[in-house]
């Protein structure tokens, strides 16, 4: 004979679909979640075993750099070339930027005559680029190119791509952008970020070996960051948060799966340059 009478029994059967379906409606820690796999990734290129770091580093983006035109802080090769090393060191230097100055909501262009300096940057790199590559091809160029050049208008790239991005992403992801607030409000916001990253150049090419870590690292996570923002924010729609976020911790569970494609674009562009190379298909 149970030792439980009827009601007993009944109210233990209750309690226990209850505790099922709060079990069930608790939410995944995707904070956690992403931090040890971020972490767990770090670590991995940080720690494991059997090549130098920067080379590491190197044949992560091997596939989505150029590589060529490499430059050398304190006898290390950088990760990318010259030109992406300037492009990219500038966007993860000018994505940080732009939060320290409080523009972590802004939604809005900047004022025309910026925003026209922005748009000239990309032209100064665009008649740089086809300046070194007539010469790479045999063609007549209009000036002697340089690592210094390539570096330099790279940098003003890396800007406007910085600001194109946080404007699309605050756009697209935000509930509470602020749609009158410019990314760039004012000429000295502007030269903030182009005194920055003129103090970084200066540390590149007056080959100060003590900044070569703290920048390769800014450039090796600024292309792989672009890569990534780009999954996070397809993710983001896919998964329904257009137009929903308040707090970034709202992006935990997006911005862990968009590390899957992230890893899978780069390590497949990677082992694909290297195999090429192996064949004698490119050079």
């Amino acid at each position: 004979m149970s030792e439980h009478s009827p009601d007993e029994i009944l109210r233990m059967a209750q309690a226990r679909i209850a505790a099922r379906k709060e079990a069930e409606r608790r939410p995944i820690p995707w904070g956690p979640i992403f931090l040890g796999s971020f972490g767990a990734l770090l670590l991995a290129l940080l720690f494991s075993p059997g090549t130098p770091l920067e080379w590491k580093m190197y044949a992560v983006v091997h596939g989505i750099c150029a590589q060529k035109h490499n430059i050398f802080v304190g006898g290390l090769q950088f990760p990318l070339c010259a030109r992406n090393s300037g492009i990219y060191l500038s966007f993860m230097l000018t994505f940080l930027y732009l939060y320290a100055i409080g523009r972590g909501r802004a939604g809005k262009l900047p004022p025309w005559h910026i925003s026209l300096t922005l748009l000239a940057f990309v032209g100064i790199m665009a008649v740089d680029g086809f300046n070194s590559l007539f010469l790479d091809l045999g063609l007549p160029n209009w000036y002697p190119p340089d690592n210094f050049l390539r570096t330099l208008t790279g940098m003003g790239m890396g800007i406007t791509v910085a600001t194109a991005l946080h404007i699309v992403l605050n756009n697209t992801l935000r509930q509470n952008v602020d749609p009158q607030q410019p990314v760039f409000a004012s000429w000295w916001e502007l030269l903030g970020i182009i005194a920055i990253d003129l103090l970084a150049l200066a540390a590149i090419y007056g080959n100060l070996g003590i900044t070569f870590w703290p920048l390769a690292f800014l450039a090796f996570f600024g292309i792989l960051g672009v890569l990534y923002l780009v999954c996070l924010l397809l993710t983001s729609l896919l998964m329904g948060y257009e137009g929903k976020v308040t707090t970034i911790r709202q992006l935990a569970g997006p911005a862990t799966i968009a590390l899957i494609p992230t890893l899978l674009i780069a390590g497949a562009m990677s082992w694909l340059r290297f195999w090429l190379e192996s064949m004698g298909l490119i050079l």
